[in-house]
């Protein structure tokens, strides 16, 4: 797992508002188990969404109720150009470490 560089930390839904209103969506996604190492109680999704903010990629996690942390998608992580792509990669290494 690559190690993620924490931006930014939001503490409420109007300031996620305001960081989200300042993104774009890009088609690429991350798989879930490329980044397990960020504790997230409320993330249930196999896949994870890259966004394009100013000249960075991020994601952002809940990682308790109410707080938001936003990291820095490293240039040499991989990523995939479909949400499926991502969640079948996420079932199959997911397995593999579970397994």
């Amino acid at each position: 797992m690559a190690t993620l560089k924490r931006l930014k930390t939001i503490t409420s839904h109007t300031g996620l508002a305001r960081f989200l209103a300042e993104t774009e969506d890009l088609d690429e996604w991350l798989a879930r188990c490329q980044v397990d190492d960020i504790p997230s109680p409320y993330a249930y999704s196999p896949t994870k969404t890259i966004l394009k903010w100013g000249d960075r990629k991020v994601i952002y996690f809940e990682t308790k109720h109410r707080r938001y942390e936003v990291f820095e998608v490293p240039a040499g992580m991989r990523r995939f150009a479909s949400d499926e792509a991502a969640t079948d990669w996420h079932i199959a290494n997911s397995y593999r470490r579970n397994g």
